[in-house]
């Protein structure tokens, strides 16, 4: 179970660029939907995030493994604090018929790489 919570924490240690100290960080994720990807699932997700971090504001981008069952979308919105360096995605994942929905908010550092900053302050505006 340990090693599926790491894997499909993937996008936050390999899109992300995220350390040790980050993938801390993302450690609340243990009880979502998350926690319950297989490897295929979390490679499934980890594109579908790259895609919704660098694609157009307010488009949904899905994602669906039939070999699990496992699916999600992740829509990508601007950060509500203004930073054009910054977004917040509304993540849906279900898995093992357990779902989690909620707001991240990522921003893209100096090297190209984009860290989790938790929790976005406000709402997107949508």
């Amino acid at each position: 179970m340990r090693k599926n919570i790491l894997t499909a924490l993937g996008f936050a240690l390999v899109l992300l660029a995220g350390g040790p100290s980050q993938a801390a960080n993302m450690g609340f994720m243990a009880d979502q939907a998350m926690s319950r990807f297989t490897d295929q699932d979390a490679e499934l997700f980890n594109q579908a995030a790259g895609k919704a971090l660098m694609g157009k504001e307010g488009t949904e981008i899905k994602w669906s493994n039939p070999a699990t069952g496992a699916f999600g979308t992740l829509t990508p919105y601007p950060d509500p604090e203004k930073n054009a360096d910054c977004r917040v995605i509304h993540m849906v994942n279900i898995a093992e018929n357990v779902k989690s929905a909620d707001y991240y908010r990522f921003c893209k550092s100096a090297d190209g790489n984009w860290p989790p900053v938790m929790p976005p302050r406000k709402s997107p505006a949508k």
